[in-house]
């Protein structure tokens, strides 16, 4: 309640006072009241509560890697989606254990361009390392074109697509996993790969921007002329990434402007007290996580620093403007929580006032996303949260420990329905893809799901990571990480409207 609001209905000292305050109060209660009973348990002190959903039923042996399309339909629950495609993208880019059992390749991260769609590889499980370029103009018959496979030693978990360039930009990251690894000669070699995909038959490396033998890069994004990714460096701490600016007008010499770390990351130095931490003594996980792009601005997650947001007018001279480090009082986990920050862009020629954020914290109680308000960017506000309650809140009141099903019950990236900011969709990994009508976000809605057939993995059921939407079509393609391949799903619920401007007086 605002001051303003506290004095509005502080009460007279008068009798007469007294019963008008009470009548007003009963009046104030009776509103409430009937609110809760209108909107049930998802009026909850701005908690959007995701539904409990039943899972599909088994399939024996193989089968979950052999589904046709009507397979896929029959084995799949949802709401609000339909399902207009489905391909495991089987092929020689397959590991040598995947094929042994069956599987499809799993993804990380989609992007679909005219008809064209490009598919990171995810390493875990292990199943293709590299980048699958495909055919997608009939979703139930998508066909691969081409291959990109990952440096040796690494995986490509992470792509960006310039299409006015026709530019592929490809993170790649040291993995033991990989099959095939240096044979002598060099390290593995880390950083951001550039191809020339005007012929996606046949894409052609233009260049390489090498971060660290042996080093790792982690989300990136890109505009016309520079890349804005996570990496280590010669100078970083083992692991903690920092923020790097790339320059790939030419793509054949990439080149670094700048750099962003937060104090302590670099050898040497040392975190300021509230990055060292967690409340039970084990250290806090600060590195940058993956990067937003909107109107000069950088929104970052910085895993346990939390949320980031970096002013990038001058991009040889960055600088942080706003951080929302909630970790402690919250635990990260053992890779740290904040996943992804994304502005809710309303209007863009503007800067948002909203960001949702997701934490990938695989542990017991497992990740989940907030909403903020950054009117003010030297006080951002969490406003509400997206939960499930039945996997983030199931707490055994006998014990008062957390009960969860399996460590993939969190969330992982959002995207907003190109049609209105006000429809977010959530890869939730074992939960499947979500939907959230957030044009109220102080108080936001599931409004649809879809759980794709049981496809086990790293997860027992699947791993939805990410979803991207094609704005052509209007698709949406969903990339399971577990050996599901991708799913093309179409929105058939209502499109809410844009979110309210978060700045509401007297709201917090």
């Amino acid at each position: 309640m605002s001051p303003a609001a506290a004095r509005a209905v502080r009460p007279h000292k008068t009798k007469k006072g007294s019963r008008t305050m009470k009548r007003q109060v009963l009046g104030v209660t009776a509103v409430i009241a009937a609110v809760v009973l209108l909107f049930g348990s998802a009026f909850t002190a701005g908690q959007g509560a995701g539904s409990k959903v039943p899972e599909p039923p088994l399939l024996p042996g193989q089968k979950p890697f052999t589904l046709d399309l009507g397979e896929t339909i029959s084995y799949s629950q949802s709401k609000n989606f339909e399902i207009v495609g489905h391909s495991y993208f089987k092929g020689e880019w397959l590991t040598e254990s995947a094929r042994q059992r069956g599987m499809g390749c799993g993804f990380n991260v989609p992007r679909v361009y005219k008809g064209v769609g490009y598919f990171a590889g995810y390493d875990d499980p292990p199943t293709c390392f590299g980048v699958l370029i495909a055919d997608v103009s009939n979703p139930a018959d998508m066909k691969a074109l081409s291959f990109i496979p990952c440096n040796p030693g690494t995986r490509c978990n992470y792509l960006r697509l310039n299409p006015a360039r026709k530019i592929l930009v490809v993170g790649m990251d040291s993995s033991a996993a990989n099959p095939e690894q240096p044979a002598g000669g060099p390290a593995a070699q880390a950083g951001f790969a550039f191809y020339d995909v005007s012929n996606p038959r046949t894409p052609q490396r233009r260049g390489f921007y090498l971060t660290l033998p042996h080093g790792a890069t982690h989300g990136f994004e890109i505009d016309d002329r520079y890349v804005y990714g996570c990496a280590t460096t010669a100078q970083t701490k083992p692991a903690n990434h920092e923020l790097l600016i790339l320059d790939y007008a030419d793509p054949e010499r990439p080149a670094l402007v700048s750099a962003v770390h937060i104090p302590g990351q670099y050898l040497e130095e040392t975190y300021e007290p509230r990055d060292q931490n967690n409340l039970d003594g084990s250290p806090q996980r600060v590195w940058c996580h993956e990067v937003n792009y909107h109107k000069d601005r950088l929104y970052v997650a910085w895993r346990d620093a939390g949320m980031v947001i970096v002013d990038v007018s001058d991009r040889t001279h960055p600088g942080i403007i706003s951080r929302l480090d909630y970790v402690p009082p919250f635990h990260g986990g053992a890779l740290g929580a904040t996943h992804t920050a994304a502005p809710v862009v309303v209007d863009a020629a503007k800067d948002p006032t909203l960001v949702v954020l997701t934490d990938e914290i695989i542990a017991c109680p497992p990740g989940y996303g907030r909403i903020v308000d950054i009117s003010d960017l030297s006080n951002p506000q969490v406003i509400s949260t997206l939960r499930i309650p039945h996997v983030t809140d199931n707490v055994d009141r006998a014990t008062g420990k957390f009960v969860c099903p399996s460590n993939g019950g969190y969330v992982h990236h959002p995207w907003f329905d190109f049609r209105s900011p006000g429809l977010l969709y959530t890869a939730w990994i074992e939960q499947g893809l979500r939907a959230w009508d957030i044009s109220d976000p102080f108080l936001p809605r599931e409004v649809g799901y879809y759980l794709s057939p049981r496809y086990p993995g790293r997860f027992p059921n699947r791993q939805v990571r990410e979803v991207y939407q094609d704005r052509d079509t209007g698709l949406l393609y969903m990339a399971d990480a577990n050996g599901g391949g991708i799913t093309v799903l179409r929105w058939v619920g209502p499109i809410p409207r844009r979110p309210i401007p978060a700045a509401v007086p007297g709201a917090r």
